[in-house]
């Protein structure tokens, strides 16, 4: 598997079941010491949004977070995911560690998380089609003028 970024490895992590996250990360942990740094906690963050007019930067407000640090041979992974989730941000950061480490199993990983990320997309494909189903428009009083 090529280099996966982290942007994209934590975009498959966040969103994944349950189980795949505790699956890979049991053969982090049989594989090396999972040293936990930072146990899971909850904490408030702002969260930054664009407006989608002015294209500005604005925060939205706080948004409850789980984080954790964990290492593997001095080497730190970290979880953060919204809402109160310990197991999850545990298991993120273990995978999040494995990565950092250069563990030999992530090469193993790749297919797997590769396959997740494609379930992912057509989940989320699925959604937006069943939304748009439902979609309506709205006409100004111009907009309507113009067409009649």
């Amino acid at each position: 598997m090529a280099e996966m970024s982290k942007r994209r490895l934590s975009k498959i992590l966040v969103n994944s079941d349950l189980p795949l996250l505790k699956k890979i990360s049991d053969q982090a942990e049989a594989l090396a010491e999972i040293r936990v740094e930072r146990a899971p906690q909850t904490s408030l963050v702002m969260m930054k949004a664009k407006d989608s007019v002015s294209t500005q930067p604005f925060y939205m407000g706080e948004v409850l977070v789980t984080e954790c640090t964990v290492s593997i041979n001095d080497k730190f992974g970290i979880g953060v995911v919204i809402g109160e989730q310990p197991e999850r941000a545990y298991r993120m950061a273990a995978i999040d560690a494995a990565f950092n480490a250069g563990l030999p199993i992530v090469k193993e990983w790749g297919p797997l998380l590769i396959a997740e990320e494609a379930r992912l997309a057509e989940r989320q494909n699925m959604e937006s089609a069943r939304v748009s189903e439902s979609r309506v428009n709205f006409d100004t009083m111009e907009e309507f003028h113009d067409q009649h």
